[in-house]
């Protein structure tokens, strides 16, 4: 928890630095029904301990490429339906694309991460050469040469 926050309620800018999010953001969020600030009987918004954390999983959703618009529908959704077996069908569909969706992202990354560990070994191939990095003036190395040429090695080595 951030320094200075705690169980009382708070204005937009003691969340904001709570959650890391700007006030413009907060307000959108608001705006879009994915949090949900109390007022006080002047209008002044107030955003408690749930505000807080909704808002920092939405950031960490949003550091995860999950759109606002999916956040919007988990925040939301359940409100479009008259009983909670309804609600709940619909919210454990929406999540099981979700996950879904993440699986792929993640494996994406694995396979990114793969491309890079091979390329980096082939990278090595290059240590205490003393030509000039092109494929015109080192025409023997291994990111030019090698069977295992990745696609990331193509980029790196293209001719300029």
């Amino acid at each position: 928890m951030a320094h200075g926050y705690d169980n009382r309620m708070h204005k937009i800018g003691d969340l904001s630095e709570a959650s890391g999010l700007s006030v413009r953001t907060l307000r959108g969020y608001e705006e879009l029904g994915i949090i949900s600030p109390s007022r006080s009987e002047g209008g002044t918004r107030y955003y408690g301990e749930t505000e807080l954390a909704i808002a920092r999983l939405a950031m960490k959703m949003r550091e995860l490429n999950i759109s606002v618009e999916m956040i919007k529908m988990i925040a939301t959704r359940r409100r479009e339906y008259e009983t909670g077996d309804q609600s709940s069908a619909a919210m454990m569909e929406l999540l099981e694309h979700l996950t879904d969706d993440l699986r792929d992202q993640a494996a994406g990354i694995l396979a990114m991460q793969d491309e890079i560990r091979r390329t980096v070994r082939l990278l090595k191939g290059c240590q205490g050469c003393k030509n000039k990095p092109t494929p015109r003036t080192c025409p023997e190395c291994p990111m030019q040469t090698n069977p295992d040429r990745t696609d990331m090695a193509q980029m790196i080595w293209q001719p300029t």
